[in-house]
């Protein structure tokens, strides 16, 4: 079922946890399918800091906010580097996530 919108979650995974901030999109954003999903982030200053880092694994989640009800649904990009700076470009195929009232 096409989707006219995904509610994003974003959860930010690396080996070493570094405080990251994401500046965009907002948390709980309504986005439209078929538009590119820009993905920005920043860092606060905590160490590690992101230029102590080389990758990262970011993926679009489904469910609560209790890390039992989380489910991974694409991860995105399929392999990420800081060394091409704080955001992203990604597209989100429709087709992920359940049918639910408004999502259709």
């Amino acid at each position: 079922m096409r989707f006219s919108q995904i509610s994003v979650v974003l959860t930010f995974l690396v080996t070493t946890q570094a405080d990251i901030q994401f500046t965009s999109p907002a948390a709980g954003a309504a986005l439209p399918v078929g538009v590119p999903l820009t993905i920005s982030w920043t860092d606060t200053g905590i160490a590690p800091l992101i230029s102590q880092l080389s990758s990262y694994q970011l993926y679009l989640c489904a469910g609560g906010n209790d890390a039992t009800t989380i489910i991974q649904l694409a991860q995105i990009p399929s392999s990420g580097q800081f060394s091409y700076g704080n955001q992203l470009v990604a597209s989100i195929d429709p087709s992920l996530g359940a049918s639910a009232p408004g999502n259709t």
